[in-house]
């Protein structure tokens, strides 16, 4: 009989603690939801944000709704690095350059977060008449660069609890 009692008693226990919990994580999951607004840097822009908006929605972050509006400029550049000592192959740096903004839209001129993010890798650039194989790589470079930095910018949103406010001028 104490058995049934006890199991009783710890059931009743943990369906309390996990009800609590839910309330406290839905209380605070409604002030930490973005959306994303504006986006500057042409079709890459574009791209980048549904990687960023896949990565706030895996992480129960977006809310289309939400008050919290995220600002995206993006840059991606690419350089020719110095070839090997015996000139057989050329290497291509691919860089992306991404600067996020978080702005409150009820406190007007209200910053809440502002960073900006950097990836950058290097291939080795492929001698053919077709070149497919370079473009491929560049396509692939900056989803590799996309992904890492939206991994990035998550935990950075995730860590910044406190929301303050910073105005601008």
């Amino acid at each position: 009989m104490s058995k049934i009692k006890f199991l009783i008693l710890l059931s009743s226990i943990i369906f309390f603690t996990s009800c609590s919990l839910k309330v406290e994580s839905e209380k605070l999951s409604l002030n930490k939801k973005f959306s994303i607004d504006y986006f500057s840097g042409g079709n890459q822009a574009f791209l980048f944000k549904n990687i960023l908006k896949q990565q706030l929605i895996a992480n129960n972050l977006y809310s289309p709704s939400s008050l919290n509006i995220i600002k995206i400029g993006l840059n991606a550049d690419s350089q020719y690095l110095a070839t090997s000592i015996t000139k057989v192959a050329s290497r291509k740096s691919e860089k992306l350059v991404v600067s996020i903004q978080a702005f409150d839209q009820n406190r007007k001129n209200c910053l809440l977060f502002e960073n900006n993010y950097e990836e950058e890798q290097s291939f080795l650039l492929a001698d053919s008449s077709a070149n497919l194989s370079n473009v491929a790589a560049v396509d692939n470079i900056f989803m590799i660069n996309s992904e890492n930095i939206s991994y990035n910018i998550i935990d950075d949103l995730m860590l910044n609890d406190n929301q303050e406010c910073v105005r601008i001028e």
